[in-house]
């Protein structure tokens, strides 16, 4: 019989988030080795907990910095701070949490994102946005009934530039950050959010 008790199980629950029946059997699986059986839990109910992940808190997670020197041994002339949250600690001191963190960190540095979502782009900015767009499209001769298409498509580049999460990873620009962010929080089961960052750089 493997050797764990109830104060395992609870403490697994509260690491993943998961049921009690299957922390029990996640840790009979291992034997009672606790990383082990939060492994088994995260890979058997990691698609049901994302699913579950809007609706729960991202409370945990790490102030991450990342300081960038263009030529090794000068002093860095770019510096980036950020704040990635999840729902535990226990995701929170991971290696794939901190390589996100890090990964998230670097693109700041090197694609300039303005704000981490949409919805935090100013409309006034969007507005000067739209009017740009339509007026070019209607100096270009344009026809009317397409102005408003090219008018969105113009706003999803403008997304594409300046919103972190719809860029395309610097790493990789088959994904964008989005796509990374969504990927952890499908391996680990739990709400990750990039909450806020800020960049600097020398005489900017």
């Amino acid at each position: 019989m493997p050797d764990f008790t109830a104060a395992d199980v609870k403490r697994l629950r509260d690491a993943t988030g998961a049921g009690m029946m299957d922390c029990k059997r996640a840790l009979t699986d291992a034997d009672g080795d606790f990383d082990r059986a939060a492994e088994l839990v995260r890979e058997r109910t990691g698609a049901k907990m994302a699913d579950r992940a809007g609706q729960r808190t991202a409370s945990e997670g790490v102030i991450h910095s990342y300081l960038h020197r263009p030529t090794p041994g000068m002093p860095p002339k770019v510096g980036v701070l950020l704040e990635l949250n999840c729902e535990t600690d226990f995701v929170a001191k991971g290696a794939d949490f901190g390589q996100l963190a890090n990964d998230l960190a670097l693109h700041i540095a090197a694609m300039r994102p303005a704000v981490v979502r949409e919805e935090e782009v100013d409309e006034t900015i969007l507005e000067t946005e739209r009017e740009f767009a339509r007026k070019q499209a209607l100096e270009e001769g344009k026809p009317e009934h397409i102005v408003e298409k090219i008018v969105d498509g113009k706003i999803k580049a403008f997304y594409k530039e300046k919103v972190l999460l719809n860029q395309p990873f610097v790493k990789d620009d088959s994904r964008t950050v989005g796509d990374l962010v969504e990927e952890l929080q499908r391996t680990t089961g739990e709400k990750i959010v990039v909450a806020r960052f800020a960049r600097f750089q020398v005489g900017a």
